[in-house]
C-alpha cells in the first residue's frame, strides 16, 4: 500500500511539473490507475498537503469512516483530529508513525500517518474502522481473564481443602481418643493441626500480596543504591549458602521509575527462587545487570543453576504452580502483577542444565543526567 502512495505521488509531481496544475477540490481527478485503485480500496485514505494547507486527496471509504464524527472535514478540522502528535517523522529514517486509536461513541478508529520519503510537503493517513477488532480483543482478554480466575479460585480450593481436610481428621481422632491418649500423643496431634493453619496462613500472606500495590507510589530512584541496600537484608543468607554476587550497572543504566516497595518484592523474589536453583551447582553465580535501551532500562537477572525445561518455562506464571515442597506458586503470579501495573516488563529465559535468566524492562528516569557517573 505504501509503494502504491508512494507511485502515485511521483505521477502526480511528474505531472504538475509538466502540465496544468491539479485541482482544488478535495478528490484528486487524475485520471490515472493509480487514482482509480487508492478510490476504491477499503482502507480509508487522505493525503494532507501541508504547504498549501488543504486536502490533497480523500477517498470514499474515509469519507464513509470520518461522516459520524463532529470534526471538521476541511484541513484544518483533519489535521487537528489526525495529525496532533507528528514527532516520530521528524526522526531520521521514521516514515511513519505509531498507529493511534480514537474512540467516538461506541465505534473505535485506528490511524497511522505516513511521510514520503523525500517529499516533505505532503503526509499521508490511512485509517480504519477496529471496532470489532477491539471488541474480539477484549473477549479474548474477558476470556483469559475468567480462565485464570477459574484457575485461581480452583487453587484457593486445593490449597485451603487439604489442610483443612486434615484439621478436620486430626480433630475427629483426638475427639474419638483423647481420653486414652497420652499427653505426648496429643501435642503430635496439635502439632499437625498448627502446621496445616500455618499453611493457611501462608496463603493468605501471599493473597494479599494481589492487592498491597494496587496503587503504586512510582519515585526516581538509583539502582545501585537499591541493590547496595537489598544486599544489606539478603547479604547474609545468600553468602552462607556461598553464592557469588555481582552486581554490573551501566553509568547510563542507573536510573529508573518504580515503586521501591514493589521492585523490592519482586527482586528478592526472583534471587531467592535463583539461589534455590543453584543448590547443586558447584560455583554458584548470581549476576545482575542493567542496560540502557531507549527510554527503558533493562535489568537482568542471571544464574547458573538446574535451569528449566519447556515444559516448566510455560507454567512458571501460572498460580499455585511450584516446584518447591513449601512453595505456594505465587511468588512469580504476583512479581508479574506488579511489574504490570508500574508499567514494567518481565520475560524468562532458562535452560536446563545451564541456568535462567530474567529480564526486567523499567522505565528510565525522566532526569536527563543519570547520576550514575557522579
Amino acid at each position: 500500500m505504501f509503494l502504491l502512495i508512494k507511485a502515485f505521488f511521483n505521477k502526480l509531481l511528474h505531472k504538475r511539473n509538466s502540465g496544468p496544475s491539479l485541482p482544488e477540490e478535495p478528490y484528486c481527478n487524475e485520471p490515472c490507475i493509480f487514482t482509480d485503485v487508492l478510490r476504491n480500496i477499503d482502507t480509508g485514505l487522505i493525503i494532507l498537503d501541508t504547504l498549501e494547507k488543504k486536502v490533497f486527496f480523500k477517498n470514499a471509504h474515509a469519507v464513509k469512516i470520518l461522516e459520524p464524527l463532529k470534526a471538521s472535514h476541511d484541513y484544518e478540522g483533519l489535521a487537528a483530529l489526525l495529525c496532533n502528535d507528528l514527532n516520530p517523522l521528524q526522526q531520521p529514517g521514521r516514515t511513519r508513525s505509531r498507529q493511534t486509536v480514537i474512540h467516538y461513541e461506541h465505534r473505535a478508529l485506528g490511524y497511522t500517518v505516513y511521510r514520503i520519503p523525500g517529499d516533505q510537503r505532503h503526509i499521508s493517513i490511512f485509517i480504519q474502522d477496529i471496532t470489532d477488532r477491539h471488541r474480539l480483543a477484549a473477549i479474548d482478554e474477558a476470556t483469559e481473564m475468567m480462565n485464570n480466575i477459574g484457575c485461581l479460585f480452583s487453587g484457593i480450593r486445593h490449597e485451603i481443602g487439604n489442610p483443612l481436610n486434615s484439621i478436620k481428621m486430626a480433630l475427629t481422632v483426638l475427639q474419638k481418643n483423647i481420653h486414652k491418649y497420652s499427653p505426648e500423643e496429643i501435642d503430635v496431634y496439635f502439632d499437625r493441626i498448627s502446621g496445616e493453619i500455618c499453611k493457611m496462613e501462608t496463603l493468605l500472606k501471599s493473597l494479599k500480596s494481589f492487592s498491597m500495590f494496587e496503587t503504586p507510589r512510582i519515585s526516581d530512584i538509583d539502582l545501585a543504591m537499591f541493590f547496595d541496600n537489598l544486599m544489606q537484608l539478603l547479604g547474609a543468607d545468600i553468602h552462607a549458602k556461598k553464592v557469588e554476587v555481582r552486581l554490573e550497572f551501566a553509568p547510563d543504566a542507573k536510573r529508573i521509575m518504580v515503586d521501591p516497595r514493589a521492585l523490592q518484592h519482586v527482586t528478592m523474589n526472583l534471587m531467592a527462587n535463583a539461589v534455590d536453583a543453584m543448590a547443586e551447582t558447584p560455583n554458584p553465580l548470581l549476576l545482575v545487570q542493567s542496560q540502557s535501551r531507549g527510554n527503558v532500562i533493562l535489568l537482568s537477572i542471571t544464574d547458573n543453576g538446574c535451569g528449566m525445561s519447556e515444559e516448566l518455562k510455560r507454567d512458571v506464571f501460572k498460580p499455585f504452580f511450584t516446584t518447591k515442597p513449601n512453595g505456594t506458586g505465587l511468588g512469580l503470579v504476583i512479581s508479574n502483577k506488579m511489574l504490570t501495573q508500574m508499567h514494567c516488563g518481565i520475560e524468562l529465559l532458562s535452560e536446563k542444565g545451564v541456568g535462567t535468566t530474567f529480564h526486567l524492562t523499567l522505565p528510565k528516569s525522566a532526569t536527563k543526567t543519570q547520576r550514575g557517573d557522579l
